[in-house]
């Protein structure tokens, strides 16, 4: 909601309920070009309004007041002032700055991205100056919109793509079976617990874990060592890291896996016929299991192609449509997508240090796609409102009905909860109108 247009803050009216102040009282305002996106507003209150303000802080505080030696309400204001200087002071600059901005802003229609940074504050009973930092949109001067030229490829489905579909299907209704009377052997699987430790120091510990013995690994050498052994045999598997390593405290180290093989299973795959397919799913026979396959890849290597020709063709858009983009947001940006980043890591098994300790580099990669994404937001932004796009009751319909059968979830509940989340409702607008504007860029792009 940042990119988008506000009408808020940006008319010089008073709200409902203030009336007009005596000249002498009215701000002082300067306004300069500070950075690319940036107005540095200086603001100036004069001796009149601070003093009316000191005087309603005392007016307010003088009945409740408590001061040594006498009553409530019974305090010599130059007592009362002696007593609580402090407090006024910091009360009437924390009001004056909290009623100046705002005024300033909708005086000088400036509309801020993000709350504004206030610095050089020089305050006294005779005048307040102080320095308003202002991020702003920036100005867009619509280039090249209609006619961006991007390639566009039709889907192909290799017949290896049906082969692995198929296997696939195989392998989920694979059963594995305990091994007698041998020992394990590459392709089976070893149920085992084990220890592992490097440099004398417990790395991970698991119970039960399923090994299965493959020539092709990460981990070279790790399954040739457990070849032939047997149910309540113990074996020290001695590996050495790879050097790539996410976890840096055993890239490059050698490790030893202290294992309790506990079973051997060995995997049987189910024959390619109709009685699989029956299994797979609601197909009747192979040759409906098959087609239904080809339409699931089609439509998947569709989706690749258009998300390819999509991304290409907003490339071209960025690449004829300049702008500056506001620092702080980039800023803002960056550190929310390296923190999504890092919850995932973090969810996928790595640790916030590790995360950490790439930081540096991954901030050059997030700062990149932040920046796409700001330059893309304030395009569509303005390409909406030049060409009258919006999103439409009727949209947000369609959007809840999808939603629904996403979730599964009644239609009702999806749009009451919406409904009841007007932040919620924003941004599913905001997806709906951008869908729309890229639509019609690809409508009137020119596909290769």
């Amino acid at each position: 909601m940042l990119f988008k247009k506000t009408k808020e803050e940006t008319t010089g009216t008073l709200p409902a309920g203030e009336t007009p102040e005596p000249r002498e009282a009215l701000l002082k305002i300067k306004v300069q070009d500070g950075k690319p996106c940036e107005k540095i507003l200086t603001l100036e209150i004069g001796k009149d309004r601070i003093q009316k303000e000191f005087e309603s802080f005392y007016t307010a505080i003088a009945p409740r007041a408590k001061v040594p030696g006498f009553r409530p309400g019974k305090v010599p204001r130059d007592v009362l002032v002696m007593h609580y200087e402090k407090n006024a002071n910091d009360s009437v600059l924390e009001a004056l700055l909290s009623e100046s901005l705002p005024k300033a802003l909708r005086e000088k229609e400036i509309s801020p991205l993000a709350t504004p940074e206030i610095k050089d504050i020089q305050f006294s009973k005779e005048k307040l100056v102080y320095k308003a930092f202002v991020e702003t949109r920036p100005k867009i001067k619509l280039g090249r919109v209609t006619g961006l030229s991007a390639k566009k490829e039709k889907a192909e489905i290799k017949p290896e793509a049906m082969e692995k579909a198929l296997q696939q299907t195989q392998e989920m209704h694979a059963q594995y079976k305990a091994v007698e009377g041998r020992a394990a052997k590459l392709g089976d699987f070893v149920i085992a617990d084990y220890v592992c430790t490097a440099d004398g120091k417990e790395m991970e510990k698991r119970n039960d874990d399923w090994i299965e013995l493959k020539e092709d690994e990460y981990l070279k050498g790790f399954s040739v060592q457990l070849v032939g052994a047997s149910p309540g045999e113990e074996k020290d598997v001695k590996i050495v890291f790879p050097a790539d390593m996410a976890d840096k405290r055993v890239a490059g180290k050698t490790a030893v896996f202290k294992m309790k093989v506990k079973e051997i299973k060995e995997k049987s795959l189910p024959a390619l016929d109709d009685e699989l397919a029956k299994q797979a799913g609601d197909y009747k026979d192979l040759n409906d299991l098959k087609q239904k396959l080809t339409q699931d890849l089609e439509k998947r290597a569709q989706e690749e192609k258009d998300a390819a020709f999509e991304r290409e063709l907003l490339n071209e858009l960025i690449k004829h449509n300049k702008l500056d983009i506001p620092g702080g947001l980039l800023q803002r940006r960056t550190e929310y997508l390296m923190d999504q980043a890092s919850q995932r890591f973090v969810s996928q098994g790595g640790t916030a240090e590790l995360f950490d300790k790439e930081k540096e580099k991954l901030t050059k990669e997030f700062e990149a796609e932040a920046r796409r994404q700001i330059h893309l937001a304030f395009l569509l932004d303005e390409i909406a409102e030049a060409q009258g796009i919006k999103a439409e009751e009727a949209d947000l319909q369609k959007r809840y009905e999808a939603l629904s059968k996403q979730y599964r979830q009644p239609k009702e509940a999806v749009e009451k909860y919406y409904r009841e989340h007007r932040e919620a409702v924003d941004g599913l607008m905001d997806q709906v109108r951008n869908e729309k504007v890229i639509e019609f860029l690809k409508q009137n792009a020119k596909i290769q």
